[in-house]
């Protein structure tokens, strides 16, 4: 399968971006069904959240693969970076990076119940060390497919403006990205059946 993720974007600000990211994410989703149902295989979709990453830092929370299994043993499908200053907000994971939430904002990184604003898709269960396209092994979290397109991963995952924190103002195992306001938020809900629904606000989430 060939699949052009994101190319450049020439412009817009971040609510252009965030529109392109989110387009481009429900057309992977969609692309890693199709071939999870074409090929009789499970397909998955990973999100780079290692912060620490040697080769490539700008890769966390922006850097997203499509896989498929093939004779046990999962092969890149095709791979690519969200536009700049767009990242995936994480999961509920047992850790997350300090300094990734700003703190003392006006608005909580929060839902309209009053949970948290987090990428529910992506848990830590699916947390997993991986080597991809890379000579060195990075954290991973992904989303599966079954071979009939279904997932057991339904659930929501939230794109957010962010920028890149300046070198040296943050300690070794901190996040090396700021996100900037819960209000600037985009994504998809994925149902059980693995189609993507896009969500145009932190109120729909």
């Amino acid at each position: 399968m060939s699949f052009v993720l994101i190319g450049g974007l020439g412009g817009g600000g971040k609510s252009a971006a965030l529109q392109s990211a989110q387009a481009a994410l429900a057309n992977l989703i969609t692309a890693a069904r199709v071939k999870a149902m074409a090929s009789g295989q499970p397909a998955r979709v990973l999100v780079c959240i290692d912060p620490n990453s040697a080769a490539q830092p700008g890769r966390y929370l922006r850097y997203v693969a499509l896989q498929v299994q093939v004779a046990g043993t999962w092969q890149l499908v095709t791979e690519a970076y969200l536009p700049d200053g767009i990242y995936v907000v994480p999961g509920n994971f047992n850790s997350i990076p300090a300094g990734l939430f700003p703190p003392n904002t006006s608005t909580p990184w929060t839902r309209s119940d009053g949970s948290a604003l987090r990428s529910t898709v992506l848990r830590s269960s699916s947390i997993t060390t991986e080597t991809i396209d890379n000579a060195a092994a990075e954290q991973w979290v992904s989303f599966s497919l079954s071979a009939a397109g279904t997932t057991m991963q339904s659930g929501d995952i939230i794109l957010a403006a962010g920028r890149r924190r300046a070198p040296g103002s943050f300690a070794a195992g901190e996040s090396p990205v700021e996100l900037l306001n819960p209000e600037q938020v985009r994504g998809v809900s994925l149902s059980k059946y693995g189609v993507p629904v896009l969500v145009n606000s932190r109120a729909s989430f």
